[in-house]
């Protein structure tokens, strides 16, 4: 019996240092995640302006590729990416996975020759988003 109470003598301290040990680690730290930072209200303005800018982009992605013009419809759609990159920065990883990834669909079914409707689909579900989920989120 006394063998039994040495050993739960020195587990207890020892599983106490360990904690101890432990709780000085952050969330951040624990996860290994770093939290972003609060765009600033200059920076939300920008970031409002420039996806005002990333709709008007993508709409005359959809008009020149439906007309055939495919050279002006790339050319709309890099103004539509440059526009997301300031736009990004200001919301949420977890926001700005989806257009991100739309935006590379988009570009890869230009340079493919996609079908006009197939095009314009991918620019609808652009728009939904953009105008509801990133633009919420930008208020």
């Amino acid at each position: 019996m006394k063998l039994f109470d040495l050993k739960n003598g020195l587990f207890i301290p020892a599983l106490l240092a360990s904690g101890g040990a432990l709780s000085g680690l952050g969330e951040r730290e624990w996860r290994g995640t770093e939290h972003p930072s609060v765009p600033s209200l200059e920076e939300r303005a920008q970031a409002r302006d420039a996806l005002d800018h990333l709709i008007a982009s993508l709409s005359r992605v959809d008009a020149a590729y439906t007309s055939g013009n495919t050279t002006e419809a790339q050319a709309s759609l890099e103004e539509a990416t440059f526009s997301w990159d300031t736009v990004s920065p200001a919301i949420s990883a977890r926001e700005a996975r989806e257009p991100k990834l739309l935006l590379n669909s988009l570009d890869a079914k230009l340079k493919s020759g996609a079908p006009a409707v197939e095009v314009n689909s991918t620019i609808y579900v652009m728009l939904e988003e953009l105008s509801e989920d990133i633009a919420a989120e930008l208020r």
